[in-house]
């Protein structure tokens, strides 16, 4: 941004220097303007006008029809989206922008920024094995950054599938071991220990996540549905299976798994979650629509997915809740969907789990 203000001066003092010192000189010889203050002529007023609102002129139509977002743009970046109309990067422009990005960084390896950039945008594009590669390359040169670490096991896990035992698992405990308090390193710890069945210490690790992060973020919900989770594969009761402490909201949470033999969900199918009456409408009267991802998860439903704002779901009567994957992320239901149920439950159930299947062709 200094630099760009450096040109608009100096092309402002170009023009002014054509313009002014004419304007000067006609004020020079010119007779007195009566009522002209401190004798001052109009060329000499209009002289003193252009010095300052040229240049202020200039960058307010600069930021008004041009891309003062470039300004701060890396050059690759900005070289890849340039169009014809120059109306920034479509969706097609992005691989090769990405493109460009790694073969600069094959020439400069130490460019901390520029692997993180890469490594954030191979995960969006789904490229998780090369994603996986750019925080290998990152994890070299910073070897006691604790998230760093564990956004490398993440990319790592997720390239293999899901599975976090071996070398994934390795990276979480160096996170932890610099940062006790690295709250993606706890998380994917209690995950780790839950696929192994020490649901005892992924409950002692899902807790530890909950001080760190905001009370009312999706990562605490998930977090706090995992613990319901782990303490009913404990064998310890559910409380909020009971009626919910009158005044809080009901939250309804659990897991959702695939069934045996199902495939994975393939980029850009849809998963919704919802609650609905047992007694009442079809219609769900709280959902969440996101990316189909890795199973099995955990979900929160509560007031905060309602759909209508007067839907408070500790008032609806006993509830079924319901899960489905869309392959054409369509909200109505169509053959080849994966889906599943629970029985009815009290607002506030936890530990619920809802097994998808494949949906069977309409009759």
């Amino acid at each position: 941004m200094n630099m760009f203000i450096a040109i608009i001066g100096l092309m402002s003092a170009i023009a002014l220097a054509c313009v002014v010192p004419p304007l000067m000189r006609r004020s020079a010889s010119a007779a007195p303007t009566p009522g002209a203050p401190d004798g001052q002529q109009p060329q000499t007023r209009l002289a003193l006008a252009l010095t300052v609102l040229l240049p202020a002129a200039a960058v307010a139509i600069y930021m008004q029809v041009g891309r003062p977002d470039a300004l701060a743009m890396p050059q690759e970046l900005l070289a890849a989206s340039a169009t014809p109309t120059d109306h920034g990067p479509s969706e097609e422009d992005i691989p090769a922008m990405v493109e460009r990005l790694a073969g600069r960084l094959r020439t400069q390896p130490q460019d901390i920024d520029g692997w993180h950039m890469l490594a954030r945008s191979y995960s969006a594009m789904n490229r998780h094995a090369d994603a996986a590669k750019a925080y290998g390359h990152l994890a070299t040169l910073l070897p006691q950054d604790a998230g760093l670490l564990a956004d490398y096991a993440d990319a790592l896990a997720t390239a293999e599938g899901g599975a976090l035992a071996g070398e994934p698992e390795r990276l979480i405990e160096r996170s932890l071991a610099i940062d006790p308090q690295q709250p993606k390193a706890l998380a994917l710890s209690g995950s780790a220990a839950f696929a192994r069945g020490d649901f005892a210490r992924a409950e002692k690790q899902w807790q530890a996540v909950l001080p760190l992060v905001p009370e009312d973020s999706e990562f605490a919900r998930s977090t706090q549905a995992g613990i319901a989770e782990a303490r009913a594969r404990q064998g310890i009761p559910a409380a909020a299976i009971d009626a919910p402490t009158p005044g809080l909201p009901a939250r309804l949470s659990g897991t959702i798994r695939l069934a045996p033999g199902s495939a994975a969900p393939a980029p850009g199918q849809v998963l919704f979650i919802f609650a609905r009456s047992a007694n009442g409408s079809p219609m769900p009267l709280a959902a969440i629509k996101r990316p189909a991802g890795d199973f099995p998860l955990q979900f929160v439903l509560d007031d905060s997915n309602a759909l209508a704002a007067e839907t408070h779901l500790a008032e609806a009567g006993p509830l079924i809740v319901g899960a489905r994957i869309s392959a054409s992320g369509s909200a109505t239901p169509q053959a080849g969907d994966l889906e599943g149920q629970t029985a009815p439950v009290r607002p506030g159930a936890s530990g619920l789990a809802i097994e998808l299947a494949a949906r069977p062709p309409a009759k």
